[in-house]
């Protein structure tokens, strides 16, 4: 890709050492360090991209997948980790564009936060910065461009995020399972073994006798006494047939006799508890919220991408 934009003389050096010396020459100069990309006038260097892939990558080198397996894996996390950084390179750049900085306080701020969440002393969080490979310098710095990159998505992406009461409303009747709610059952049963005598008992029901008072008469179950009370039940690991029989029945009704492995059975439904259902005010809020961050991140996408085709990358990977 021809670049767009002159690189300074230490840049040019360092590239032109490592595209065009021999790699035997390369190799015996001992170099620690070389450059991954080029993004405008910024580079990535091979130290940068090991920092970041470090801890995913001891991972692949402690599992159990084949030599040739983790080195594919290596292989393909390395090159998400830098195009990661090419996406941080570009937005920082950009950032710079528009002026938009972030105080050595607002930094300190930011790492105390999260040191305190932590719960760790100062002492603590140093060294565990140290485990993953980083200074508090370098930890600082990556603070920097993540405060930098969220006040460049506020300014460039978010400013032009609309959410509408149609979009609202879509998803909410296209999501209507997900703010029903879950359907909780207080059941009571009779129980006999019996089914010429359990039907006479149907037949009390039919003519208006208490479910709870035929229960504790008649039922053979160990709940007898409570006048059958069996409890509050998700019905979904229920039998097919017993399952249909309830999810039919409104509170107050009950199933018609039902064999089943323990006998035959009457089932009542005490009350119908939905938890967690929400009306559409309820989720209004909530749904802005997913949707907003949606779009937020499409636009971001769409945005970045048309950074890197206005940029002048060389990836040397």
């Amino acid at each position: 890709m021809r670049m767009k934009r002159k690189i300074n003389l230490s840049v040019f050096v360092l590239v032109f050492l490592c595209c065009c010396l021999p790699w035997g020459s390369w190799a015996h100069a001992d170099v620690v360090d070389r450059i991954v990309a080029i993004v405008n006038d910024d580079i990535i260097t091979l130290v940068q991209l090991n920092r970041e892939a470090g801890p995913y990558v001891k991972n692949i080198e402690s599992s159990s997948y084949s030599d040739e397996k983790k080195q594919q894996m290596i292989k393909d996390l390395k090159r998400k980790i830098l195009n990661a950084l090419i996406d941080q390179s570009l937005t920082h750049q950009e950032a710079g564009r528009y002026h938009i900085n972030v105080s050595d306080n607002e930094i300190s701020n930011a790492v105390e936060n999260v040191r305190k969440n932590k719960g760790m002393s100062k002492e603590e969080f140093k060294a565990a910065l140290a485990a993953e490979g980083l200074t508090l310098d370098e930890y600082r710095e990556n603070v920097k461009k993540q405060i930098l990159q969220a006040r460049l998505i506020n300014f460039a992406v978010k400013s032009k995020v609309v959410v509408t009461e149609s979009d609202i409303k879509a998803y909410y009747d296209a999501h209507k399972d997900r703010y029903a709610g879950e359907k909780r059952y207080h059941l009571r049963n009779i129980l006999m073994d019996d089914e010429s005598k359990i039907r006479g008992i149907k037949n009390k029901l039919d003519h208006g006798k208490k479910f709870a008072t035929l229960a504790k008469r008649y039922s053979m179950a160990s709940n007898a006494s409570d006048g059958g009370d069996l409890g509050i039940f998700d019905i979904e690991n229920f039998s097919e047939s017993v399952k249909n029989s309830i999810s039919k029945l409104k509170k107050g009704e009950y199933t018609p006799v039902i064999s089943t492995d323990r006998g035959f059975q009457i089932f009542y439904v005490e009350d119908i508890i939905i938890k967690g259902r929400k009306t559409y005010k309820q989720a209004h809020d909530e749904i802005h919220e997913i949707l907003y961050r949606k779009k937020v991140k499409d636009k971001f996408e769409t945005w970045l991408e048309a950074l890197k085709k206005r940029a002048a990358i060389k990836i040397m990977l």
